[in-house]
């Protein structure tokens, strides 16, 4: 027992309205450190860098230059971010929001709520999504979808399965009965989202045979295809010329109707993601395919940084301040961010992230996808990575699922949720 209030935390229109700042942010950003499950010796739960998550979700014009920036997916979308508080203490979060452009493309009124969390109280669950609903059926919305950070382009969906696994980067991690307050609420299933976990035992045998394959093929006439196909890695010192590559393959290829709740990603977009992946890859984990000089796909594989997040917390977790302004918390991200420049630079990683893998339509018949399957896997090996995540793979997504699921075994299930007026 006890008294459950909700706090309004602010709200962002694009152009006319904003009631948020950086200390809103972070206070909304450190409510998860109030889980007890995640303290729990069951949990899983890598908790993000604070400023690269206010940076995610901040809509606003406060920004520190190299510190904080500004998400332009705003530019397109309205928010609100709400808090629970049960006697005083958080006790859970939920943001909702409604993007324009995926209203546009989708040709709806679909309003989101996404980074849910709450403790184990059906009470704290059942206001906090209510007011989310409320929000967005006040704005017009019949057709809610989530959770989602903000959609398949980021982190999507509920974890549904695989909490004794650890997740990689940006793949999402919640307790498990999240599930349930959902599934009272009279949610229904969308469709679910997976993570397929391999390593060198698993997939050696399958990658040797492709290899027997590839060589094979190479002169033989059914593969007139495959010719004039070349595969390299990206040149980080013409970076800028590299990121207009991907960004012109990424949306064409990811627009079709296998993956759900794909919106495209505009200039502004791609290029704050395409900088924040910069930061934490390996030229030799980033593929481009080329036809005849001509780019017809894009595999993006970054290292786990969640295992050095992982490895400072264990050590030094404590319950952060929700002021921006907190040496204490400010410290934890720079130590950790020094950590990973430095494993970076030594290619000291034991895990890699399949984030991006994409072909043109009219070349998925060509064995691709299973030659960029065996470079990552060379490319990873050679720096001593044993193991992998290829995430998230949609379950309606059948060009990519029946050939990785070949590669190793499902080890995160997300949900993502609709409810309709």
């Amino acid at each position: 027992m006890g008294k459950i209030t909700i706090k309004k935390l602010g709200e962002y229109r694009p152009g006319t309205f904003n009631s948020l700042n950086l200390n809103k942010l972070k206070e909304f950003v450190t409510v998860p450190y109030y889980i007890d499950w995640y303290k729990s010796s069951k949990s899983n739960k890598i908790f993000p860098l604070f400023l690269m998550e206010i940076s995610d979700l901040n809509p606003t014009s406060f920004q520190i230059p190299g510190i904080v920036t500004r998400n332009p997916f705003f530019d397109h979308t309205q928010i609100k971010y709400f808090i629970a508080y049960k006697n005083g203490i958080p006790a859970g979060r939920i943001m909702a929001f409604i993007d324009y452009n995926y209203n546009k493309e989708h040709d709806g009124n679909f309003g989101w709520f996404g980074l849910f969390e709450s403790t184990e109280d059906k009470e704290v669950s059942d206001i906090l999504i209510t007011s989310a609903l409320d929000y967005l059926r006040e704005n017009s919305a019949t057709h809610i979808l989530g959770p989602g950070k903000f959609n398949a382009g980021g982190e999507i969906g509920l974890l549904m399965d695989g909490f004794d696994k650890k997740p990689y980067i940006m793949e999402p991690y919640n307790a498990p009965y999240y599930q349930d307050f959902f599934d009272g609420f009279g949610f229904k299933k969308e469709n679910d989202w997976y993570s397929i976990a391999t390593d060198t035992t698993l997939s050696r045998d399958y990658l040797n045979r492709v290899e027997k394959i590839m060589k094979k093929l190479e002169n033989s006439n059914r593969n007139a295809q495959s010719r004039g196909i070349t595969y390299r890695n990206v040149d980080f010192r013409a970076m800028k010329k590299e990121i207009i590559i991907i960004k012109d393959l990424y949306n064409p290829i990811w627009a079709g109707v296998n993956h759900p709740q794909q919106v495209k990603m505009t200039d502004a977009e791609f290029n704050v993601l395409a900088a924040g992946i910069k930061a934490i890859a390996l030229q030799d984990l980033i593929f481009i395919v080329e036809k005849d000089k001509q780019p017809i796909g894009v595999s993006v594989n970054i290292p786990d940084i969640n295992e050095v997040i992982g490895e400072y917390d264990k050590n030094n977790m404590a319950i952060p301040s929700n002021k921006f302004f907190s040496l204490k918390d400010l410290g934890r991200d720079l130590n950790i961010f020094n950590r990973i420049k430095k494993r970076l630079k030594t290619k000291n990683f034991s895990r890699v992230r399949i984030l991006i893998l994409g072909v043109k339509k009219e070349y998925r018949k060509a064995g691709i996808d299973l030659k960029l399957y065996y470079l990552i896997e060379k490319n990873a090996v050679k720096m001593g990575i044993t193991q992998g995540s290829a995430s998230q793979l949609a379950d309606i997504n059948m060009d990519i699922i029946n050939p990785i699921f070949k590669l190793g075994k499902v080890a995160h299930t997300w949900r993502v949720y609709g409810l309709k007026n």
